[in-house]
């Protein structure tokens, strides 16, 4: 998940597997299991958090 965010999102830390991410004013955290897909209901928690910053549908657009 880490490797399709825009340039101008950082992480701010790390605890654990768990990911802070900051991108302009708009911040998620974002799990980081290894070999483990994340669970489409926590994928659009990350888009709805980060829409304000990204714009509407950003992840789609990636694909």
């Amino acid at each position: 998940m880490l490797s399709v965010l825009p340039a101008n999102c950082h992480v701010v830390r790390q605890e654990g597997s768990h990911v802070r991410v900051e991108c302009g004013e708009c911040k998620t955290t974002v799990p980081v299991h290894a070999g483990e897909d994340l669970p489409p209901g926590t994928l659009r928690h990350i888009e709805r958090d980060l829409q304000p910053c990204l714009g509407r549908k950003w992840l789609r657009r990636l694909r």
